[in-house]
Formats: C-alpha cells, sequence, structure tokens
C-alpha cells in the first residue's frame, strides 16, 4: 500500500536526510491484542526530538491512505510519549493495544524535528509504524470476490479490483495474472479491509491480454478465468456513468 508522507520539509525538494532515519518494524499484525516494539533508528549526525501520536487511518479502494481521527474502539498504551534520539543512535518504544471490537487498525506517528538538510534548513520526518490487530478467524474465501480486470495495452499494466465482502480483516501476499502461455511477476501484497474494494496494479509483458487471475492468501487461493476489459472502454463506461 502507498505510505503517509515520510517528510515534511521547510522547501520542496530537499530530501537528502531521508536516508538517515527509520522505524523497524514499518508494520506488525497481531491477534486480537499486541504487546509489542519497535526501534527508531538516527542515523544522521543531528540529535533529534521525538513525539509520538496514535492515529487511525484508512485506505482507498485504490490503495492511498489517508489519516484519520483514531477510532474510539482502540485502546494503545505507549511506553512514553516524547524522548530525545541521540546522533546515530537508536531508541525502543513499547506499547499496548487492545480494542473493542475486531478487527481494528491504527498507526504510532513517530514525529522527528532536529535534522537539517546539506543547505542549513530543518526538516521534521514523520515515520509510522502501522498495526493491525486481527480477528481470531481468519479471512475465508468466500468472503474475497473478484469484480473487474482491465488491460492497458499501451503502459503494459492490468488492474484487478477486489472485493471483502465479509467483516473479516485479510492480506492477499500475492497477485499474478495470466493469459495461458505467459504469467506476470508477483504484484506486492496489501490488506483487504472488511466490506471494502480495493484495486490492484501490476506490469504484463504478455503478447495478448491478460484472462486469469490468480490470488494467494494465508489460508487460501483463489485461481479463476476473468476476461479484462481494455482501459480505455472501462474509462469510457466511467465517464458516461450517471453521476449522484
Amino acid at each position: 500500500m502507498n505510505r503517509w508522507p515520510v517528510v515534511v520539509l521547510a522547501a520542496l525538494g530537499l530530501v537528502s536526510s531521508l536516508q538517515a532515519q527509520s522505524v523497524s518494524p514499518p508494520l506488525a499484525e497481531y491477534q486480537e491484542r499486541a504487546r509489542a516494539s519497535f526501534q527508531l533508528q538516527n542515523a544522521s549526525i543531528y540529535p533529534m526530538t521525538v513525539v509520538l501520536e496514535v492515529r487511525g487511518f484508512a485506505i482507498t479502494d485504490q490503495g492511498e491512505v489517508q489519516d484519520v481521527p483514531l477510532d474510539s474502539r482502540i485502546h494503545v498504551k505507549l511506553s512514553e510519549m516524547s524522548f530525545r534520539l541521540p546522533a546515530r543512535g537508536s531508541h525502543t518504544v513499547f506499547y499496548e493495544a487492545t480494542s473493542d471490537t475486531l478487527p481494528a487498525w491504527f498507526n504510532i506517528l513517530s514525529a522527528m524535528s532536529g535534522a537539517r538538510t546539506e543547505s542549513g534548513l530543518n526538516v521534521r520526518i514523520l515515520l509510522p509504524h502501522v498495526v493491525y490487530l486481527n480477528q481470531k478467524q481468519s479471512l475465508q474465501r468466500e468472503d474475497v470476490a473478484i469484480r473487474r480486470m482491465e488491460f492497458d495495452a499501451s503502459a503494459k499494466r492490468a488492474r484487478v479490483l477486489l472485493e471483502n465482502t465479509g467483516p473479516r480483516l485479510g492480506r492477499v501476499y500475492q497477485l499474478t495474472v495470466a493469459d495461458g502461455h505467459s504469467t506476470s511477476q508477483p504484484a506486492g501484497g496489501f490488506p483487504l479491509l472488511p466490506h471494502q474494494r480495493r484495486w490492484a496494479e501490476i506490469q504484463w509483458e504478455g503478447a495478448t491480454a491478460p484472462d486469469r487471475v490468480t490470488i494467494r492468501s494465508a489460508r487460501f487461493t483463489i485461481d479463476t478465468t476473468l476476461s479484462s476489459v481494455p482501459a480505455s472502454l472501462a474509462a469510457d463506461s466511467a465517464a458516461s456513468a450517471p453521476r449522484p
């Protein structure tokens, strides 16, 4: 999926310090509750002030992440809310998380300030540690529907529309398309949120349009034929659709 903005700069286009700070792991999944930690690394020559904030997020059907307030169902306890991170140092943050109902998801946002660009401007870096609290029962095969496949011949890209019709959170670990002669390289993994749709894009180098989709999740595989719609026709159809 797409990430939150990684850095806010005093001036645009100055990103030389981005490689110096990191969070590990950037994403974590737990069943029902979490007692865990993450580590912040500052490889720069500047000490940094870190302020933590727990935020919610939403994911659009295009895979874009949107910042939203934390859901009132979710309860997160952090070992600290702010600290000083020394130059070329690291720091571990511990946390506990539960939710009144499952599944649930949130991120712990680390706002890091104190670094400078080569030209001397101050930067503020935002690093999210994303947490998913999964329900006890895994995503089921019958929850996942493949709604559509579009193919852009000029861009050599296909995209597949999936829908999670059930109440369970799950993750697609691998998605490929094929045409009977060639199979694409796997697309990267992504979450399927309950009762939501999600487009997945994938590079396609085959000589003909793909007509088969294979999805691999933790507990099941879906392998099915599906006629692809040319992207130009899909765009025309969307343009002619009545507006609400």
